[in-house]
Parts: structure tokens; sequence; C-alpha cells
């Protein structure tokens, strides 16, 4: 013979609900920490701008912070290419440069690129300082 006895649940609904905002709460802290936990070095890639006349090129490597700038044309014109940086609350200036004419060798600079403010490249022509390539807003 079996003797099956019922037993109340020991937890109330209170209970209940109590340990489910408690299991909401830790998978929102982390799922947080999964999301901000990313190295910012994968943060970047590599960014090209051309203008369309095909005048020159200029772009970022991420993997050492390198700048290039090269005049695709043999026009005896040349390019120019800037960086600028717009540090948290203020406003645009030119961290560097490097122009190129034509020559057998591109325009180069380093500048580290971090995540304390926005950076834009832009690409001018050397005859007449008009701005022909920008690239999108970024950091690192």
């Amino acid at each position: 013979m079996m003797i099956v006895v019922a037993v109340p649940c020991l937890r109330s609904r209170a209970m209940q609900r109590s340990l489910g905002k408690r299991i909401g709460v830790v998978a929102a802290a982390v799922t947080t920490a999964v999301l901000f936990s990313a190295s910012p070095a994968f943060a970047l890639e590599d960014i090209e701008i051309k203008d369309p006349a095909r005048l020159g090129v200029m772009w970022f490597h991420d993997d050492g912070d390198t700048f290039n700038v090269c005049d695709t044309r043999a026009d005896g014109s040349g390019v120019k290419g800037k960086l600028f940086y717009k540090p948290i609350g203020g406003d645009w200036y030119v961290v560097n440069s490097a122009t190129d004419g034509g020559d057998a060798n591109c325009g180069k600079f380093a500048n580290d690129v971090n995540n304390v403010g926005d950076y834009q490249m832009k690409l001018y022509t050397l005859s007449i300082g008009k701005e022909i390539a920008k690239s999108r807003v970024f950091n690192e």
C-alpha cells in the first residue's frame, strides 16, 4: 500500500516574483557586461576615401594608426589629406596632414586614433584647395 501526501509548495507568489526579478536583473547585467567588454582595438576597420574624378585617394590603416595620401593623376596638381579631430564638447581642428604630388611615393603620417572624441579624413586638391572627398566620422 502506497500513501501519497500532498505537501503545499513552500514558495509564495511573492517569493516567485522576487526570484524572477532577481534572475532578470542578473541576465541584464551579464548582457551589458558582454556588450561593453569588446576590445576597442577591434572596433575600427580600415577606411578609404576617393574623389569621383579620381584625383587622389586617402586611407587609414587601423593596425598602426597610419594614414596615406596618394595623387592618382599625373596632372601636376597634387592632393592633400587632412585628419580632423573633434574632442568631446569641442570644435573640429586639423591634427595632421600629408601631401602627394604624383611622385613615386605617397604622403604618409601616423596619428593615434582613440575613443575620446571623433575623427574625420578630408582630401583636397593642392591647386585650388577644394575639398574633393571626406570620410565618415570615426573613432576607436
